[in-house]
């Protein structure tokens, strides 16, 4: 490749990279922009908790059902062609969001939205493991990971922000049309991405993703449905049934590949335990951050009576740590390789530990505050590194698929966490003597149920990070 060739193509990459942050931004934004407008979206359309929890995760469970089968479409028709896809419907879907009438509509409307971002953001994923090589993927990954927490960490501030200038009366409708702009921009400016696709003949894995799809609705949905409604039958063998669900879906991918077929998770990437481990870590890592972000919310908006503006105004400082965070994680991967995640995995749970002691004393707000500076610095040293090792480990014809199960694992991990605390934070208030959507409880009560649903964040972190304690005796540490 001559030097004009090698200049034109780092131009490229770089006007992609550009581009794909847009819809990488976007779609980390609604994971968690709509849970400082909770309490408002409760009352305005009479929603119970368990279809709050229902607004949250909807979007995690349909984005992770369908990401790997996302991945394989970029694979095979293209990868800018089908995040300009995946925009679009986002954009429908946002617009619907910011239209509902009920609870189940916005619910249904989420749902599309998770499926418009399960097929643009493997792309993102994909196209920089494609795009870049050895430093510079790094650094790409980097700019990708601060880019990620930004959206993380900001969208509660924006989210905040925009309910208080309350434009045209529209309240937390506002938080779904702000994503119509950027969108905007992501399918305007998608012409500069750079085409990528793998040269393969085989077919999408429909039954996988479709067994994937029930089992993790299986899973979630009576875990969130069935405290409520008192524990049903149905709720009971709803739980049930998401084991064998997953045994079918683990047996039929395995039975493809030895066919011969595609399967939308190659069980060959499990085999590693060094990998199958550092997957694990992710899941309960990712678990921990949405999560969190939920409890924090409600008990600083439904505990303490503070406005959406002044709640979103604590996550504030956990943004600024975690672009810090993501800045020094390169440098420290690099001194200290694969010692570096735990490093931000304690940080991160130092920051929890803080948390629940915040909770438990009623809400001491500088307790709260250096607990979020600590989460979000631990974040940002992390998120990258995890990136970077999944997608560093995979040969090219793997990095649909790797990106994938990459973003599986991340939304997946949010949405049962989401899951978790929802199911301890809203039992232990329910019985407060108040009813959804009502005014301030007691700081009391709200910062006991805080503190409980965090416990579940610091025991996720804690075992995350032992599992990568253990790959660090073992000497498979992952290559950063």
């Amino acid at each position: 490749m001559t030097l004009i060739q090698g200049e034109r193509r780092r131009a490229g990459a770089i006007s992609s990279l550009a581009v794909l942050l847009a819809g990488n931004f976007v779609t980390i934004l609604d994971i968690f922009i709509v849970n400082v407008a909770l309490p408002d979206i409760q009352r305005d359309l009479h929603a119970s908790n368990a279809e709050l929890q229902m607004i949250m995760v909807a979007y995690s469970v349909s984005y992770g059902a369908m990401l790997l089968n996302g991945a394989r479409l970029g694979d095979f028709y293209g990868r800018r062609r089908m995040f300009l896809s995946g925009m679009a419907i986002f954009a429908l879907a946002s617009l619907l969001c910011g239209m509902a009438l009920s609870p189940w509509s916005l619910i249904v409307s989420r749902a599309l939205q998770g499926i418009g971002a399960a097929l643009l953001m493997p792309q993102v994923y994909a196209s920089l493991r494609l795009l870049f090589n050895g430093d510079e993927r790094r650094q790409a990954f980097a700019v990708m990971g601060a880019v990620q927490g930004i959206a993380g960490a900001a969208s509660q501030l924006l989210g905040g922000g925009l309910m208080a200038l309350d434009v045209g009366s529209l309240g937390w409708r506002l938080i779904f049309f702000i994503n119509l702009p950027i969108a905007a921009y992501a399918l305007i400016a998608g012409r500069f991405i750079i085409e990528t696709r793998e040269a393969t003949s085989a077919g999408l894995d429909l039954t996988g993703a479709l067994l994937g799809a029930l089992a993790l609705t299986a899973a979630l949905l009576p875990a969130m449905v069935g405290q409520e409604q008192h524990w049903p039958w149905w709720a009971i063998l709803g739980l049930l049934s998401s084991v064998p669900l997953f045994a079918a879906f683990i047996a039929y991918e395995n039975r493809l590949m030895r066919r011969g077929g595609a399967p939308i998770i190659d069980p060959s990437l499990f085999r590693n335990g060094g990998v199958a481990l550092s997957i694990l870590a992710s899941f309960l890592f990712f678990s921990a951050i949405s999560s969190f972000s939920l409890s924090l919310t409600i008990f600083l908006q439904v505990g303490l009576g503070r406005t959406p503006l002044q709640a979103a105004m604590l996550f504030l400082p956990s943004t600024i740590a975690f672009f810090a965070g993501s800045l020094v994680s390169a440098p420290l991967a690099k001194r200290l390789r694969h010692h570096a995640p735990t490093l931000g995995m304690g940080i991160f749970g130092l920051g929890l530990l803080l948390a629940v002691i915040g909770g438990l004393v009623g809400g001491e707000t500088s307790a709260l505050t250096i607990s979020v500076i600590l989460q979000g610095f631990g974040q940002g040293i992390v998120i990258p590194l995890l990136l970077n090792m999944v997608l560093s480990t995979v040969t090219n014809a793997e990095a649909g698929m790797a990106s994938g199960v990459f973003s599986t694992i991340q939304t997946t991990g949010s949405a049962f966490g989401v899951t978790i605390v929802g199911m301890i934070l809203f039992g232990m208030t329910d019985g407060s003597g108040s009813e959804p959507g009502s005014a301030v409880r007691t700081a009391g009560v709200d910062g006991s149920a805080f503190a409980g649903a965090t416990l579940y964040n610091l025991v996720a972190v804690t075992l995350g990070f032992v599992l990568f304690r253990a790959l660090q005796m073992g000497n498979n540490g992952p290559r950063t």
